[in-house]
């Protein structure tokens, strides 16, 4: 993938379905038709998703029409909190309680992170650097 389609694979993680092939070509600095194709690739991979009709493990997140996932992108949650959300929504059988205190646990290592200055949160890749980049609050 070159450097013109991560800007465009960025751009519609970003604004989603708001956004047009036209918006895209003058946004991200590539031809209307690479647009229309990279649009159409990604139609093509949210409507064919086998990876969200199951789920591997205890907890069945398939049989909800919304994922973790969904929410970790739409608020594009840093991995801390993402991991907190998952928990939360999780059903493992007999590990309720310790759903709980895996969450106090992780809340707790954040709020030293917080309090130490080291918090991170939000996380994204800087294109032009081609490497990940940390935003501090």
């Amino acid at each position: 993938m070159d450097n013109s389609e991560e800007r465009v694979w960025a751009y519609l993680r970003k604004h989603g379905d708001s956004v047009d092939a036209f918006d895209v070509s003058i946004n991200c600095d590539v031809r209307q038709k690479d647009a229309e194709d990279i649009i159409a690739k990604r139609n093509e991979l949210l409507n064919n998703v086998p990876t969200r009709s199951h789920n591997i493990g205890k907890s069945d997140y398939s049989k909800y029409n919304i994922q973790p996932w969904d929410i970790w992108l739409e608020y594009d949650l840093n991995p801390w909190d993402a991991d907190i959300v998952k928990r939360v929504l999780r059903e493992k059988p007999g590990e309720r309680r310790l759903d709980y205190e895996k969450i106090k646990h992780i809340c707790d290592e954040r709020i030293r992170q917080i309090d130490t200055g080291v918090a991170e949160d939000k996380c994204y890749v800087n294109l032009e650097e081609e490497e990940s980049t940390t935003l501090k609050k």
